[in-house]
């Protein structure tokens, strides 16, 4: 049997969809989702995380967030976490480049930005590189709308905002595995925006 052709040592059992070969397991899983840019619909990803969910202790600091915020919170803004969480599985059609480490640097622009409007003095914060940038642009166009009350019957105060871009920033932190390839928080966000758009469905939290 082949050798693994990243640790040259065991043997290569398993097929890598991202190597386009065979690897041994102890490397697919030391290297998944941080030197290997591991495909959604990879079956051993898929398993790693299922096994990950089940023995990951819940964080009890992020628990109470999660009650802080209460399903009133969920159903009031329901339909622009909706709408949000869309205009993420759409950039991330458009750009497969993008991870979830790349959507937590554009909610921290936002929310760095949006605490300038309270202050009185607007500064844009931009993340880095073109690809958040771009994400940036297509959340902080929808912000810009809601604020100035378009499609609402009243504008989105700066508070609001930002307890919004807070509750997404904590729905990232409960659906990703953080390993900087990680792509698990988009892949739920693509699934739950694909169930239904229903407000109390399409931004339901999951601890992992």
């Amino acid at each position: 049997m082949a050798r693994c052709p990243l640790c040259s040592e065991r043997s290569a059992k398993r097929f890598c969809p991202a190597k386009d070969t065979e690897i041994c397991a102890v490397c697919c899983g030391t290297h998944r989702e941080i030197d290997i840019d591991c495909p959604s619909t990879c079956i051993h990803l898929k398993a790693g995380q299922l096994y990950e969910s089940e023995r990951k202790p819940v964080d009890a600091a992020l628990a109470n967030r999660v009650q802080n915020f209460g399903q009133q919170f969920v159903q009031h803004y329901g339909p622009i976490l909706a709408l949000l969480g869309q205009a993420v599985a759409e950039e991330r059609r458009v750009n497969s480049w993008l991870v979830d480490a790349d959507v937590a640097e554009v909610y921290k622009a936002l929310a760095a930005t949006m605490k300038t409007l309270s202050s009185g003095i607007y500064y844009e914060t931009l993340p880095e590189g073109p690809i958040r940038i771009a994400l940036f642009r297509r959340l902080k166009l929808i912000f810009d709308g809601l604020m100035e009350g378009k499609g609402q019957t009243r504008s989105l105060r700066v508070g609001e905002v930002l307890n919004i871009l807070d509750f997404l920033m904590l729905a990232l932190q409960l659906n990703s595995s953080g390993r900087p390839k990680s792509r698990r928080y988009l892949d739920w966000l693509a699934e739950a925006s694909e169930v239904s758009q229903a407000p109390k469905e399409s931004s339901g939290l999951i601890i992992p």
